[in-house]
């Protein structure tokens, strides 16, 4: 444990003395997935960048139109927003692993799914188109669902997912199709999609366990080979912006 402060003590200074000399400052806004950003990998590949993560627990592409829901991830947003100016936006918003939300909402409402994912790509793309027409935008896209068995669990989020009999597969299908449909939405004005399902998604058409975290239930993508994948799919759009170095 002591070992664990002192390396997380290292950290903190390093990230701190780069931040403070840093020639690029990038917004990530999303829900907790986003938190990839804050990996010591992104510390070494991109010292001259500094990602100011602002995230929002549950956070969704459902929710962001409604500017009283709890979490106020909107009003969030938009003040981090207001904070720059910033070379460069990122947005990565989802569903909650594509289940909870949506077929929740579906069954408490008694409404089909396609109608509530069909508003959820609506707000979300209202809110990136006004995002994109005051700052330089890239958007993520939603990471695929980690999970498949939910029983037997005690974490009390991923309990109440279970409840919503949906399996990973049609999950998968609708974070395909909603991924598919913000990168059409984006591509109209010329805002970069970045998509790591050629690499996350396995052959059997589900996320490849090498994502995975595998020593606890998660739904996130584990860190390292998606904060590879992020480096990788960033730099080209980063060397473009401002810095006459690469990272």
């Amino acid at each position: 444990m002591r070992v664990q402060r002192s390396i997380r003590a290292v950290f903190s200074h390093l990230r701190g003395f780069a931040d403070r000399r840093a020639r690029r400052h990038v917004l990530v806004l999303g829900d907790s997935h986003v938190r990839v950003f804050e990996h010591w990998l992104f510390l070494l590949a991109m010292p001259r960048t500094r990602f100011d993560i602002v995230y929002v627990r549950g956070g969704t592409a459902t929710g962001i139109a409604n500017r009283r829901s709890k979490t106020r991830t909107r009003d969030r947003f938009e003040e981090a927003l207001a904070r720059g100016p910033w070379d460069l936006v990122l947005v990565d918003l989802g569903e909650v692993d594509a289940a909870f939300t949506l077929w929740s909402l579906a069954r408490k409402r008694g409404q089909p799914v396609e109608t509530l994912t069909d508003r959820a790509v609506a707000n979300y793309v209202a809110f990136l188109d006004g995002v994109r027409r005051a700052h330089d935008l890239i958007v993520i896209a939603a990471t695929l669902p980690t999970l498949a068995d939910l029983d037997g669990i005690d974490d009390e989020d991923l309990k109440q997912r279970a409840r919503v009999p949906v399996d990973q597969r049609r999950r998968t299908d609708l974070t395909l199709e909603f991924n598919r449909r913000i990168a059409a939405g984006g591509a109209e004005h010329g805002v970069p999609h970045l998509d790591s399902t050629p690499d996350a998604l396995g052959p059997n058409g589900l996320v490849d366990p090498r994502w995975t975290v595998r020593h606890r239930p998660d739904h996130h993508y584990a860190r390292l080979p998606f904060a590879r994948w992020l480096i990788r799919a960033l730099r080209p759009h980063l060397v473009k912006r401002k810095s006459p170095t690469v990272g």
